[in-house]
């Protein structure tokens, strides 16, 4: 009964963690598309002053205390393949950056699927990640913006529709307790 309870407040959390990481994704561009609209229009007599290189965004999803990160997800049985190709727009994202660390990012993640779905036709995915690039963005809908910004809120929004709430969809920051081979 107990490893019950704690599996749906884990489902609870990561349902959490999910919408709270969309949520902060849209507000970041609300706040930032307001402000370019009000901006002052350039007076076409005066030279445009170069501009300064914009600060790279702060990551919003790092797993700087963790050694490795099983990041669970529940999708809705019929929609598996859409799923895929979502990752693999992500996979394309982070091949296609600037941000150098992310090919080296990329070589840690592995996307794994159960081999059976659930009772309720739920197929069960495990984002594997491992070793961790620490100061790195983990979140997929912001490495997905860094690439393809005017699709990627598109992408985040069907990721949402695929996913069956009432599954495990989170992630879990682990640490190394031991290794078992060798002393």
């Amino acid at each position: 009964m107990r490893s019950l309870m704690e599996a749906r407040a884990a489902r609870r959390a990561g349902t959490r963690v999910a919408l709270g990481a969309a949520v902060l994704m849209v507000s970041s561009l609300m706040v930032s598309t307001p402000a370019l609209a009000q901006a002052p229009a350039a007076d076409a007599a005066q030279p445009a002053a170069p501009a300064a290189p914009a600060a790279p965004a702060k990551p919003q999803l790092t797993f700087d205390n963790a050694d490795a990160v099983v990041w669970f997800y529940a999708v809705k049985g019929d929609s598996s393949a859409k799923f895929e190709q979502f990752f693999g727009r992500v996979k394309e994202a982070m091949a296609k950056s600037t941000v150098p660390e992310r090919k080296a990012q990329a070589e840690g993640m592995r996307l794994m699927k159960s081999t059976s779905p659930a009772g309720d036709g739920t197929i069960n995915y495990v984002l594997l990640v491992s070793p961790i690039a620490k100061g790195q963005e983990y979140s997929p809908g912001m490495l997905l913006f860094e690439v393809f910004p005017t699709e990627a809120k598109t992408l985040v929004d069907e990721l949402q529709t695929l996913i069956n709430d009432k599954g495990l969809n989170a992630a879990v920051p682990l640490t190394n307790v031991m290794t078992l081979g060798g002393m």
